[in-house]
């Protein structure tokens, strides 16, 4: 199954499953879940673009984008990005209702570090 360019997703379980990095459009509580999720599976939330749906189709907002840490992290500061990248769509679900998360696999040799 493919990511459908005109769907709003509303399961984190599908970004997961589908590799939903960089082009899946998201509900405001699935982008929240997979930012909260997403140290679980072993990524760091690089950005975050938020914008408005419009059925079908996605009106990206310049005002609405979040970029997070610096890449290479380590798991602690990943999971603290990621929980800052679910705070930040919280404080635009008022306004922006779909979003698209970026996330990156964080390095092996930074995933026991302290």
């Amino acid at each position: 199954m493919k990511i459908d360019p005109q769907q709003r997703y509303d399961l984190s379980n599908d970004f997961f499953t589908l590799e939903g990095s960089v082009v899946m459009k998201l509900s405001a509580d699935a982008a929240i879940e997979v930012c909260k999720r997403a140290s679980q599976h072993g990524l760091v939330v690089a950005r975050v673009e938020g914008g408005l749906w419009h059925f079908p189709g996605f009106e990206a907002r310049l005002d609405c984008i979040w970029d997070g840490v610096e890449l290479p992290v380590d798991t602690r500061a990943a999971e603290k990005n990621n929980l800052a990248a679910a705070e930040f769509i919280r404080s635009e679900r008022q306004i922006h209702d779909v979003f698209i998360v970026t996330t990156f696999q964080v390095a092996e040799n930074n995933r026991g570090r302290p």
